[in-house]
C-alpha cells in the first residue's frame, strides 16, 4: 500500500496440496441466503459498474457489455473506521468528483489501517464469533451490507477483499483452505445481488517460499477462498496484489493462471511495468487487462531518499499508465487509513486535477488505444526509458509516452518535461488537428500545437501548475 515500500513478509511454509483441499471441501455445508442489494440511486441514475472483462483482454466492461474506465480512490480500512454516515458522505463525495471504483478490505487489521487485530470495527463490532470465520457476527455483517449498497447507489464498484495478506497474519491466521472456501462461499452467496463487487485478495503479499508454484501455506488459504467465491457461481474478475518486489500479478506462478487482470503495483515510472504486463506474450490467459492500480500516493512518500510526492507526481504516474495500456487508474492519498480529520481533506488540487483528466479520457474512444511502441508515432525526442527493476523516483525520469488507435482518428502523447519532439509524419493524417492540453487545468482550453516540416513540435512552456508536464492530442 502506501504504507511503506518494505515488504510485508509472511513467513510461510507450503502445505495443503489443492487436492486435499477439494477432496474436503466438497462436504463442507455452510451456506448464506444472499441478502438484498438495494442499490437504486434515489435520483434515478442508471449508474454502470465493472462487471467483466472484454473479449480482446485489454479492459473492463459494464452490466451491459460497454467499455468502462476504471476512476478508482483507495479507501483501504473504510469498513472498519467508518460510521454509516461518514460512508455516506465518502461515496458522496466521490460521485461528485467522478470516482466509480474503490480498493476496499471487508475486515479491517492494524496493517491496512484498521482499529485493531480483531477486526472489530472503531467501535467495537467483531466480525465472527469467537473468532471462528464460518460463524458471522451478524451486527457486522449487517453494517457491510449497508456500506455496500451506500456505495452501490453512488456508482462505485468494491475491488473487494474478502481476505487481505495483512489479515492472514491475525483474524485468519488459524484458519485452513477448508474453512477458507467455506468463508468464501459465504461471502459470495451473501453478495449474490450486488451489481458492485469484483474480488480481489492479498495486497503487500510476499509469501517467503522457495517453490512458489507450489505455493505457501497462505496460497492455498487464499485459493481456498476464490474457490469457494467460485463455487458460489460468482465468475466477477479476480485477481491478487503481491508485493511491490513483484510488480503484476502474473509474476506469481501460482496466482498466474486464476488472475482475470494484473494488478500493478509500482513506485516507479508506471509506464514500465504497465507497457511489460501489456505485452505478456499470449498463452491461455492472456492478453490480460494491466490495471494500474497503486503507486505514489498524496501526501506521502514511501522513498525517503527521493523528492516528495508532488501533484505532478501523481498526474505523471496516472498518465504514463494511460498511454501505455492501463484501462484506468486508481488513485490514493496517505488518508487510505482514515486519520482525524480525513472529511475535510477529500477535495484537494490533485483530486480536481485527476477528474479533469478521467474526464477528457473518458471524452475518447480510450479503449480503441494502443501504446505507441512498435509504430513510434514519436520519432525523436522521448528521452530515457527506465528499463530496469530499480526504485527509480517518478520525478527522475523524463520518458514520453504515447497511444494511438489503429485507424489514426486519436492519438495521445504525454510529454513530462519542457522539450521539442519529433514526430513520424506518416502516422499523421495530413488534416489532422494537433494540441496541447495541459494536465493540470485539462478543462481549460487547449492550445494549437505547431508542427514544422519534418515534424517536430515543442511544448507550449510552463502549465497552470508551473510544472512543464503536457498532453499532446492529435485529431483529424
Amino acid at each position: 500500500m502506501k504504507r511503506t515500500v518494505l515488504v510485508m513478509v509472511l513467513i510461510l511454509i507450503a502445505g495443503c496440496s489443492a487436492g486435499e483441499g477439494a477432496q474436503s471441501r466438497t462436504s463442507a455445508p455452510t451456506t448464506v441466503a444472499a441478502v438484498d442489494a438495494s442499490c437504486s440511486d434515489p435520483g434515478g441514475v442508471d449508474w454502470l459498474y465493472v462487471s467483466s472483462v472484454s473479449s480482446d483482454g485489454r479492459y473492463f466492461q459494464d452490466q451491459h457489455g460497454d467499455p468502462i474506465l476504471i476512476r478508482g480512490d483507495s479507501p483501504w480500512s473504510g469498513v472498519a473506521d467508518w460510521s454509516p454516515e461518514q460512508a455516506e458522505l465518502y461515496f458522496a463525495n466521490r460521485a461528485t468528483r467522478g470516482f466509480n471504483a474503490s480498493i476496499i478490505s471487508a475486515i479491517g487489521a492494524p496493517g491496512n489501517g484498521g482499529p485493531n487485530d480483531k477486526g472489530a470495527t472503531f467501535d467495537g463490532l467483531e466480525p465472527f464469533v469467537n473468532g471462528d470465520i464460518t460463524t458471522w457476527n451478524e451486527p457486522y455483517w449487517a453494517r457491510v451490507d449497508e456500506y455496500f449498497r451506500i456505495a452501490c447507489r453512488h456508482g462505485n464498484t468494491l475491488f473487494l477483499y474478502p481476505i487481505d495478506g495483512w489479515n492472514l497474519t491475525d483474524v485468519f491466521a488459524s484458519a485452513t483452505p477448508d474453512q477458507a472456501f467455506a468463508y468464501g462461499r459465504m461471502f459470495a452467496q451473501r453478495y449474490a445481488q450486488f451489481p458492485n463487487i469484483v474480488w480481489m485478495t492479498g495486497g503487500d503479499y510476499s509469501p517467503d517460499i522457495e517453490d512458489l508454484a507450489a505455493g505457501a501455506e497462505s496460497d492455498h488459504v487464499l485459493r481456498g477462498m476464490l474457490d469457494g467465491i467460485r463455487a458460489a457461481g460468482s465468475d466477477k474478475p479476480f485477481t491478487i496484489q503481491l508485493g511491490w518486489d513483484k510488480l503484476l500479478s502474473t509474476d506469481h506462478p501460482f496466482w498466474e493462471l486464476l488472475v482475470d487482470w494484473n494488478f500493478v503495483y509500482t513506485y516507479a515510472p508506471t509506464y514500465q511495468a504497465v507497457l511489460d504486463a501489456y505485452a505478456r506474450p499470449a498463452s491461455a490467459r492472456d492478453p490480460r487487462p494491466a490495471l494500474f492500480a497503486e503507486g505514489n500516493y498524496e501526501d506521502e512518500n514511501n522513498q525517503s531518499e527521493t523528492a516528495p510526492t508532488t501533484d505532478e507526481t501523481l498526474r505523471r504516474q496516472a498518465l504514463w499508465a494511460l498511454t501505455s495500456g492501463s484501462p484506468g487508474e486508481f488513485r490514493g492519498s496517505d488518508d487510505w487509513e482514515f486519520l482525524d480529520g480525513w472529511e475535510s481533506r477529500l477535495d484537494t488540487p490533485a483530486v480536481t486535477q485527476l477528474a479533469a483528466i478521467r474526464e477528457l479520457w473518458q471524452s475518447w474512444s480510450w479503449w480503441q488505444l494502443v501504446p505507441d511502441v512498435d509504430q513510434p508515432l514519436v520519432a525523436a525526442g522521448r528521452g530515457t526509458r527506465s528499463t530496469d527493476d530499480e526504485m527509480l523516483d517518478v520525478l527522475d525520469n523524463d520518458y514520453v509516452t504515447a497511444a494511438r488507435t489503429p485507424d489514426g482518428s486519436l492519438a495521445v502523447v504525454y510529454v513530462p518535461t519542457r522539450r521539442t519532439i519529433r514526430l513520424d509524419l506518416s502516422l499523421v493524417p495530413q488534416t489532422a488537428t494537433l494540441a496541447w492540453i495541459d494536465p493540470a487545468d485539462a478543462t481549460g482550453p487547449s492550445q494549437v500545437a505547431e508542427i514544422d516540416r519534418d515534424g517536430n513540435v515543442s511544448t507550449p512552456g510552463p502549465n497552470n501548475d508551473g510544472d512543464e508536464d503536457w498532453l499532446l492530442v492529435i485529431t483529424p
